[in-house]
């Protein structure tokens, strides 16, 4: 539901479209053709002047952590906390048009979302939290997103909107995208302080802290072995219904190998100039084995409000979860020379060793 503006561009940065996928685009086309009223509305409605207007008090919460590496399981835990605002699975979606779309919009689209991710199976609700990513996505050409479409273009997508490589000008308008965003997100949460995360944020720590000097953040951190296992299966799953040209299965593994490495190595390097007391670190391994108990200790760690009230209604999300089984993925010996090779030094920094064989 991109405006058709920002689909042109895309196309264009490109270098166009072959024609086998042709019949894939007049479909994407058409459907942002038959929003534009929307998008209209909206912008009429809610433009920059107003949105200008909307103010983000609260410095937002950020997770942190490579793709695959549970950030999408913590982030629905947290944001069971009334406390939190979130950019929701609808605001992602139709960013450019939710604000009028709720409601009848919502209902309509609410019809032809899966049930479930593709790569996971897990639960998908357009009421759930999502990556703040996918709105910038379907707001404007400034983002990592845009390398599913492209998959070839990767290498570029990532060295301009995953570790920032921009000049001046293009960083501002980054910043004005992302954040009409954000303020979006804030009027249609009320004010509540944002709880966020998107797996491209790693790469950007040092901009997230130029634009929320006070935000705090959570890393983190699962088995590399399994994370590119994940990722691999991530790809497989999601080209084919994302993709506008070809790619060849060596360039979608430089892609996921690149990206982490990239995004962790930048992350690395910017930690440090977060300030002491706005940053905590957990394991995906120990928040899926006691989260009630790794949760309070990082509302601890950060001093968040709220953990009497959070408790209950994060404890029952836990009890809906109880019928889920994780993917489960084969680590061979050359998955662990891969990784060893290319990401060593993610594995030795957060001390993980090979799993036996298969794993979750």
């Amino acid at each position: 539901m991109a405006p058709l503006g920002v689909w042109l561009r895309v196309i264009a940065d490109n270098g166009g479209v072959p024609p086998r996928y042709w019949g894939k685009l007049a479909g994407v086309l058409a459907v942002s053709a038959l929003a534009a009223p929307l998008r209209v509305a909206e912008r009429l409605c809610y433009g920059p002047s107003r949105m200008a207007r909307v103010s983000i008090d609260e410095p937002p919460l950020y997770i942190q952590g490579a793709g695959r590496s549970g950030t999408t399981h913590l982030l629905n835990l947290l944001a069971r906390d009334p406390e939190f605002g979130v950019v929701s699975t609808f605001q992602a979606i139709a960013a450019p048009m939710f604000l009028v779309g709720r409601g009848r919009l919502e209902r309509m689209i609410a019809g032809s979302v899966p049930a479930t991710r593709p790569m996971d199976d897990m639960a998908v609700a357009l009421e759930e939290p999502q990556e703040e990513e996918v709105a910038l996505a379907n707001t404007s050409h400034l983002s990592w997103v845009h390398h599913l479409s492209f998959p070839r273009r990767a290498k570029a997508y990532l060295e301009k909107y995953a570790t920032m490589r921009l000049t001046a000008e293009e960083l501002k308008r980054w910043e004005r995208a992302y954040l009409d965003v954000l303020r979006k997100a804030t009027l249609a949460s009320g004010g509540r302080r944002l709880l966020l995360k998107s797996p491209t944020n790693l790469g950007r720590t040092g901009e997230l802290l130029r634009l929320f000097p006070d935000a705090k953040f959570i890393h983190i951190v699962r088995n590399p072995y399994v994370v590119y296992a994940s990722m691999m299966h991530l790809y497989r799953r999601m080209l084919p219904i994302c993709q506008l040209d070809d790619v060849a299965p060596e360039e979608v593994a430089a892609t996921v190998l690149d990206a982490y490495a990239a995004m962790m190595r930048q992350f690395m390097g910017d930690r440090a100039s977060i300030p002491t007391g706005h940053l905590a670190e957990v394991r995906f391994e120990d928040l899926e084995r006691q989260p009630m108990a790794e949760l309070e200790r990082l509302y601890a760690e950060l001093t968040l409000p709220g953990w009497d009230r959070a408790q209950k209604p994060i404890a029952e999300y836990l009890r809906t979860l109880s019928g889920y089984r994780r993917n489960v993925h084969r680590i061979d010996a050359q998955i662990i020379d891969i990784v060893d090779r290319h990401w060593g030094f993610a594995v030795e920094a957060w001390g993980y060793r090979p799993p036996n064989g298969t794993s979750g």
